[in-house]
């Protein structure tokens, strides 16, 4: 509910999905990379966030869902690339895994997606430049980087956009699919 109690919301975002393949590949590699660290939490909910948009009254889902259905969803092939901790600047808070998109397809359809959501005037998007990313784990408090190797992780390719909803629970956030947009 909203802060005045009177309007149902919903926490969204648009992700794409990480292939079930890739996303054993990760975990096995948080498994081991992550062995031992009570400083961080893996994150096993794996996806590439293309937009945020938070607390959303849920009467408006249905023009989201409109203005993403006019987006060109094409497949795009990603190479994980290394480790990134973030924010870039002071105490860091995620681990994410860093993606090469050679082609740009992802970036484009980040831009898109952002595009059709503003024009819903439920989303604005950033000044900063946009991040091609999977977190894998969040810093229970914030803390400086700590060595990460061999992440042998194979290219994979992502084939939809998803609306999520996502609720805040103890252990983690719960990620509910809404509306599924595949590749054509």
């Amino acid at each position: 509910m909203s802060a005045s109690g009177d309007e149902a919301t919903l926490r969204l975002f648009v992700a794409c999905e990480v292939p079930p393949d890739t996303a054993s590949a990760i975990e096995r590699w948080q498994r081991t990379a992550l062995a031992g660290r009570d400083d961080v939490r893996p994150n096993h909910a794996l996806h590439l966030t293309l937009a945020f948009l938070g607390s959303t009254p849920a009467d408006r889902v249905t023009d989201l869902v409109a203005a993403l259905a006019g987006v060109e969803v094409k497949a795009v092939h990603l190479e994980v690339t290394g480790v990134l901790f973030l924010p870039t600047r002071g105490a860091k808070r995620v681990v994410a895994l860093v993606l090469n998109d050679a082609g740009g397809g992802l970036v484009r359809l980040q831009a898109d997606v952002a595009a059709a959501l503003a024009g819903t005037d439920l989303f604005e998007a950033t000044a900063r430049p946009w991040l091609p990313h999977v977190t894998v784990a969040r810093f229970r408090r914030p803390r400086q980087p700590f060595p990460l190797q061999n992440v042998n992780i194979p290219g994979f390719c992502v084939v939809r956009t998803v609306l999520y909803s996502s609720l805040l629970e103890r252990a983690g956030a719960v990620h509910t699919p809404l509306s599924v947009f595949p590749a054509s």
